[in-house]
């Protein structure tokens, strides 16, 4: 098969990740992979394949004529089967849909749902953009029932297909009595590094000892500057370092012994999954389809969102109670393994795209 992913930028977070995972995995499956940003490349693109060509168009603004222009040229060339689009990138895939009629173009939403969401993001333009868009990949089963109930999108056309990490780790069991915690998540509102400062406030009250590592890009500079501020004023320099992005997440997640998900909403977050594969103790807030990959607790640990209390107590929990916190990222380590793999992912995406095109033809060995 021929394939474009089409993405904004290959900047630090989830839904980049997810493209360059998916343009790897179909690569080494013997595709024809394209992958173009519109924006930038950013450090991911550096985790692409060698033999994956990458196009990046300099758009400046939505109606960037000459980027356009180029992004049909490659288009035509390439001649594909299907455009993957990922996030915002499906307005412009829209509209390049238009003229490639036989291509079908495949939507990843990525966006986690909830009633907050939607009040500040209605969507309500996809109601009429819907008729053009071929089929739809969601995150988490709560995306796929919006899409149904409040957009009436074709039920065959949509499929729920679990995010899948792709790292290079030396895996290493590991305990300790002191907290070596990271927390992968971009510097968003919605990710709730505020929450998970206030617990690392009421830690220090009680003289727990911890090292906490913030991993991410800065998205919305007045939480970032907030965090700076809450890490001055609460005397965290000495336990809180904000580290930014980093290039190879891998060999972060091996300094830590637990990995963070301290969202106020996701969709199923990629950096849950690498905890897994890194073979973290994991503790995640009630958000997104993070309960139902951590079996609602069996893999990890769940607290409410904006709960640093809980947050805090479990912190120390997880501390005292090693024994049961390794049994628990050893099992999820192998539930991520076997689950949430590669060739997982792919058995469920050529599947789709037999539905949204019967014609397709997919690899001899699914």
């Amino acid at each position: 098969m021929r394939i474009i992913q089409l993405i904004d930028t290959l900047e630090m977070g989830g839904a980049e990740r997810m493209a360059v995972n998916i343009s790897n995995a179909l690569h080494q499956d013997g595709n024809e992979v394209l992958v173009i940003v519109s924006r930038k490349k950013g450090p991911l693109s550096k985790f692409l394949l060698e033999r994956i060509p990458l196009i990046n168009l300099d758009k400046t603004r939505f109606f960037d004529f000459r980027a356009f222009y180029q992004l049909y040229k490659e288009t035509k060339d390439f001649n594909p089967e299907f455009i993957h689009a990922h996030g915002t990138s499906i307005y412009w895939a829209i509209i390049l849909s238009w003229f490639f009629p036989s291509t079908k173009l495949i939507w990843h939403d990525h966006l986690g749902v909830n009633e907050e969401v939607i009040k500040n993001n209605p969507r309500k333009e996809l109601k009429v953009l819907k008729r053009w868009i071929d089929g739809i990949i969601a995150v988490n089963p709560a995306i796929q029932d919006w899409w149904i109930s409040f957009l009436n999108f074709n039920p065959g056309k949509i499929k729920y297909i679990r995010n899948f990490p792709f790292l290079s780790l030396s895996l290493s069991s590991k305990s300790g009595k002191s907290l070596d915690i990271v927390h992968v998540a971009n510097f968003r509102q919605e990710k709730g590094h505020l929450t998970l400062l206030d617990s690392c406030k009421m830690l220090k009250s009680q003289q727990v000892e911890f090292k906490l590592r913030l991993i991410g890009q800065v998205l919305e500079s007045e939480v970032y500057e907030k965090v700076l501020e809450s890490i001055k004023i609460n005397n965290l320099e000495d336990e809180v370092e904000v580290v930014g992005p980093v290039d190879n997440i891998a060999s972060e997640l091996e300094k830590a012994i637990i990995g963070l998900v301290c969202s106020d909403r996701e969709g199923l977050p990629v950096s849950l999954l690498e905890y897994g594969l890194a073979n973290l103790q994991v503790l995640s807030t009630r958000v997104g389809n993070c309960p139902e990959v951590l079996n609602n607790g069996e893999f990890g640990y769940l607290v409410e969102p904006a709960s640093p209390d809980q947050l805090a107590s479990m912190l120390i929990y997880m501390r005292d109670h090693q024994v049961e916190a390794k049994e628990k990222a050893n099992k999820f380590h192998n539930h991520i393994s076997s689950n949430y793999g590669a060739k997982q992912f792919l058995k469920e995406y050529y599947s789709f795209l037999k539905v949204v095109n019967p014609h397709t033809l997919i690899p001899a060995s699914f």
